[in-house]
C-alpha cells in the first residue's frame, strides 16, 4: 500500500469519527448527593443538595473558601419532576449530575399523593440510579435536606452512611431502594416498610436561643439532629400506617433482614427489667406456607446466633444452665416484636411479609382463586412463631461483675 493510500484511509477514518461535540466538563456539572420531592398543590417540589468541590479541598488547608459550606441546596416548581429538575437551569450555572445521588426524601404530602410518577422518571431516566435509598419524612424533604449533620461535611452522603450502618449494625429500620419500592409495588403483595427521617431535638425557638448563648453548647452539640423515628407503611403507593421500633425489628426478623442487632432481656421470667444484653451475630427465617383447611397459615423458623455483651444480674453465667434461660428469655422477646409486628399488618391489611409471593409461588393454581380476596385471606391467617437462640460466646468475662462485689 502506498503512502498515499495510508494518508487518505486514516484522513476518511477521521472523518467517521464522533469526537466529543457533547462533553461536559466536571466544572459545569453539579454533583448531586441527595434529593427531595414535596407537592404544592398540584405540583411538584423538587429540593437539590450537591456538593461545592472548591468547599471541600480549601477547607482541608484553611483557603479562601474554608468558611463555605460543602454544599448547596436549592429548590425548584414544576408540574412534572422533569420540567421541576428543568427549571433548575434558570438559577443554578452548573448542570445537574445525578449519577452519585444517594439518596430520596420524600415528604409528607408527596406520599399522600403517591409517588408512581417519580418512579417512572427513575426508570425512564438513563442519568438516575435505581440503587438509590428512598425515605419518608413527617416534615417537608427540603427542610431535611437543609440541615447539616455533624461531622460530615455532606449531609446525603451522611445519611447513605446510617442507612448503611443501621442495616449492617441495628437491623430496626430496614433501608429499601427504588428498586425495592417498585419490585414491591409490582409483586403480589403490594406493600413494603420505608424508614421514616425527621430532625429530632429543640423545637422551641426561645428555648434554643438560651441554650446557643452557651458557648459549649455551640461547640459540642447542634440544636436539631437528624433520626430515623419509625417505619413507614405503603400499601398500593400510599401511606397507610407506621409501626415504632419494636414492631419494625419484628418485620425485620420475619423478612430476614436481621444482619445484627441488640436485644436487651430481662434476667428471668419473673422479672420486668431489662439486665442483660445479647448481640445477635447471625439470624436466618425460613417462611413457610401451611394450608390449614381452606385458608392458609404461616410458620416463622428464626435461628440466631448471639454473643452475650452486658449482664446487670446475679446470674452465674458460668453455668450451661443459666446461658439456657437466657437464651429462653432472648428466644421469648424476639416472638413477642414478631407477633407485635403481625398485629399491627393485620390491622392494616399490609403484607409486609410477602405472604402473598410465597403462596403465589407455592400454589400458582389456588392463588388465582386467592388473589381476588387475599386482604381478607390475609386477615385470617395465622403465625406459627418457632425461635430458637443459641449464645455462643458469653465474653471473656465469665461471672456477673455484681457477684464478684
Amino acid at each position: 500500500m502506498t503512502v498515499f493510500k495510508r494518508v487518505l484511509i486514516a484522513g476518511l477514518s477521521l472523518l467517521l469519527l464522533s469526537g466529543c461535540w457533547n462533553r461536559i466538563e466536571l466544572n459545569e456539572i453539579a454533583i448531586t448527593s441527595a434529593t427531595g420531592y414535596d407537592r404544592s398543590g398540584d405540583d411538584w417540589v423538587a429540593t437539590y443538595q450537591f456538593i461545592v468541590p472548591s468547599s471541600i479541598t480549601s477547607n482541608t488547608g484553611g483557603g479562601a473558601g474554608a468558611s463555605q459550606p460543602a454544599v448547596h441546596v436549592f429548590s425548584t416548581t414544576g408540574s412534572t419532576i422533569t420540567e421541576a429538575a428543568n427549571l433548575s437551569n434558570l438559577e443554578n450555572p452548573r448542570t445537574l449530575y445525578f449519577a452519585h445521588n444517594n439518596t430520596v426524601i420524600i415528604g409528607k404530602k408527596a406520599m399522600e399523593h403517591g409517588i408512581q410518577q417519580l418512579m417512572d422518571r427513575y426508570f425512564r431516566g438513563a442519568d438516575s440510579r435505581e440503587t438509590v435509598w428512598v425515605l419518608l419524612t413527617d416534615q417537608k424533604a427540603g427542610d431535611i435536606l437543609r440541615k447539616a449533620i455533624p461531622p460530615e461535611k455532606v449531609p446525603g452522603s451522611s445519611i447513605a452512611q446510617i442507612l448503611l450502618k443501621e442495616k449492617r449494625i441495628s437491623s430496626i429500620f430496614p433501608p429499601i431502594t427504588i428498586l425495592d419500592y417498585a419490585s414491591k409495588m409490582n409483586s403480589d403483595a403490594k406493600a413494603i416498610g420505608i424508614p421514616i427521617i425527621n430532625t429530632a431535638g429543640i423545637d422551641n425557638p426561645e428555648n434554643e436561643k438560651k441554650l446557643e448563648s452557651l458557648d459549649i453548647y455551640k461547640e459540642l452539640s447542634p440544636p436539631l439532629k437528624i433520626r430515623l423515628t419509625e417505619l413507614g407503611v405503603i400499601k398500593n403507593d400510599r401511606l397507610i400506617g407506621r409501626m415504632n421500633r419494636e414492631e419494625s425489628r419484628g418485620l425485620s426478623w420475619i423478612t430476614n433482614k436481621v444482619n445484627g442487632t441488640v436485644l436487651s432481656i430481662p434476667s428471668s421470667e419473673l422479672r420486668q427489667k431489662k439486665d442483660i444484653s445479647i448481640e445477635v451475630i447471625s439470624s436466618k427465617t425460613k417462611l413457610k406456607p401451611i394450608k390449614v383447611g381452606y385458608h392458609y397459615n404461616m410458620d416463622v423458623h428464626v435461628k440466631v446466633k448471639a454473643n452475650l455483651s452486658e449482664s446487670g444480674s446475679r446470674l452465674d453465667l458460668s453455668k450451661n444452665k443459666i446461658i439456657k434461660i437466657v437464651e429462653h428469655q432472648a428466644a421469648r422477646q424476639i416472638t413477642k416484636e414478631i407477633n407485635s409486628s403481625w398485629e399491627v399488618m393485620q390491622q392494616l391489611g399490609a403484607d409486609l411479609g410477602g405472604f402473598a409471593d410465597l403462596i403465589h409461588k407455592k400454589n400458582p393454581n389456588e392463588w388465582k382463586e386467592l388473589k381476588a380476596e387475599w386482604e381478607k385471606e390475609f386477615k385470617k391467617m395465622e403465625l406459627n412463631v418457632h425461635v430458637n437462640v443459641i449464645i455462643k460466646r458469653p465474653g471473656l468475662f465469665q461471672n456477673s461483675f455484681r457477684n464478684l462485689e
